[in-house]
């Protein structure tokens, strides 16, 4: 297919948006919410404040578009293509994107450059699963009965997407979403929302029929409250904080509407002393400074065999000094800014506070400042040691650069630690004992284990969390059964025998 290519302005000018409803982008409104980077101050974009009333109009062009012809009876093959389209149409425009990504959620370009190849093979992925979805025939229920499973697209789905991945995170819902027949509305973060609208205006060039995909911008309490609690919307996917994730369940629990939900998390990377070291030094450090930390399946705890704990540690920290900070257009920064200044100072309270109930402060747990940040929101690699299981920072959240380091002697003590959370999202486990492997991951209360890496991710592999870390599953092919509802019918074949025979005369 020919590049198409997204009209894109210059670099130091700003972006001002009004909401993508019913295959347009509308005029900007009065009320525009001003996202400045992180790194700079500068102006990077203009959104439109979205209200119930826009919230309204887009469910009902979703709605509206879930029962037209040309989207609810296109075939598996025809869903495909157009999904093959629009991940064409996404990697001719990957530098520009990948800049909006970068800039808005002050992500380093590097790191914008893989999670946008990522992007590509999701939606490439979901396409085929489009095509292979298939139900079921059940044919030994008795020579006169039929048994059909089906499977049908639940309807209209809105996606509540965070500012950390805002690419990642929506394309862990909408192909799949797509592919599976439904129609969708988006609430981006207010902070990262370009992204979401330019991926609308790309579907629409791929041939996706108008009101298929819509956009509304705004706050959580004015858009996202009205998503929630729209009665024409079948699902909510959310990804985001506990906090919210615990209030949004409650809504669609009222009303008995779906919802998954994917939610915070305080990963463990287990090291044991018979590990590759070094692997594990790369691992642990990528683990926790990747994306600043702002990662909810961030490896935020190390937990290190007592024998090598301090020869680890010390290496580790010689490392965490060499990582490069910079801002997101810097094609050599590892790590850039926080997200906003009252994250900076939410991350920056975890590790005085980690001092106060004991912890050594290794390394970091300073703001960056000088010309060289432009008094951006910049925080360091960040290493508390001595932490134990009754702090703080060992149980809860930090969502910054910051690695906690606790010892143990034993697996069961490991195993033990690594549990001690009310999170269950990933965890990762380091040896060269292939039985020390799958014991420990078999007893890991986590919906993904990483073993002998971390972070690392493929399609094809489903993810989600166990205990406060949320619940369902986004890739592989339980990500496509999220927005399917699955239907019986039972054939009787033949002459029927009646069963209140007494009633024939």
């Amino acid at each position: 297919m020919e590049a198409q290519l997204l009209q894109t302005q210059p670099v130091h000018s700003h972006r001002t948006y009004g909401h993508f409803i019913d295959g347009s982008l509308s005029d900007a409104s009065v009320t525009l919410i001003d996202r400045h980077s992180p790194a700079d101050g500068r102006l990077l974009a203009r959104f439109s404040a979205g209200t119930s009333q826009d919230v309204d109009a887009a469910v009902a062009a979703a709605l509206k578009a879930f029962n037209r012809e040309n989207w609810r009876d296109l075939s598996g093959s025809a869903r495909a293509g157009l999904l093959n389209k629009l991940a064409d149409l996404i990697a001719d425009n990957a530098d520009y994107l990948v800049r909006l990504e970068a800039e808005e959620s002050a992500k380093a370009t590097k790191m914008s450059v893989y999670e946008l190849a990522m992007v590509v093979e999701m939606t490439r992925f979901a396409a085929s699963l489009a095509v292979t979805e298939k139900g079921e025939t059940h044919t030994q229920l008795g020579p006169l009965s039929l048994g059909l499973v089906t499977k049908e697209p639940c309807g209209v789905v809105g996606m509540i997407v965070p500012w950390n991945f805002p690419l990642i995170c929506l394309f862990q819902k909408l192909p799949y979403a797509l592919a599976a027949g439904c129609t969708v509305v988006i609430k981006p973060s207010e902070l990262t929302s370009s992204t979401a609208l330019e991926i609308a205006r790309l579907a629409s060039t791929a041939g996706f029929p108008q009101g298929v995909i819509n956009v509304v911008t705004g706050t959580g309490t004015a858009v996202g409250e009205a998503l929630t609690s729209h009665p024409d919307v079948s699902l909510i996917s959310f990804t985001g904080s506990t906090g919210v994730g615990r209030h949004i369940a409650g809504k669609c629990g009222e009303a008995v509407k779906r919802v998954a939900l994917e939610l915070g998390g305080k990963g463990a990377n287990i090291v044991f002393a018979d590990a590759d070291l070094d692997a594990a030094l790369d691992g642990v450090l990528f683990g926790f400074v990747f994306n600043q930390g702002e990662v909810c399946a961030a490896g935020s705890r190390l937990l290190i065999e007592e024998s090598v704990a301090d020869a680890f540690v010390s290496k580790l920290a010689e490392r965490a000094k060499r990582i490069v900070v910079g801002h997101p257009m810097d094609k050599n920064a590892d790590m850039s800014a926080l997200i906003h200044e009252g994250h900076m100072n939410k991350v920056l309270g975890y590790v005085a506070d980690g001092q106060k109930e004991g912890a050594i402060l290794t390394c970091g747990g300073e703001r960056l400042q000088g010309q060289a940040y432009d008094n951006g929101f910049f925080v360091g690699p960040t290493i508390l040691t001595e932490v134990t299981s009754s702090m703080r920072v060992f149980r809860e959240e930090i969502f910054g650069p910051v690695l906690c380091v606790t010892k143990f002697k034993t697996q069961e003590e490991a195993i033990h630690l690594a549990n001690s959370t009310d999170f269950g999202l990933a965890n990762g486990v380091w040896s060269k004992d292939i039985d020390k492997i799958f014991t420990v991951a078999r007893q890991l209360k986590s919906g993904t284990v990483f073993a002998n890496t971390f972070l690392e991710a493929a399609p094809q592999l489903p993810q989600g969390g166990v205990k406060k870390s949320g619940f369902g599953r986004e890739n592989g092919l339980d990500a496509l059964n999220e927005y399917l509802d699955t239907k019986q019918t039972y054939v009787k074949l033949g002459a029927r025998q009646p069963i209140l025979a007494h009633t024939i005369s």
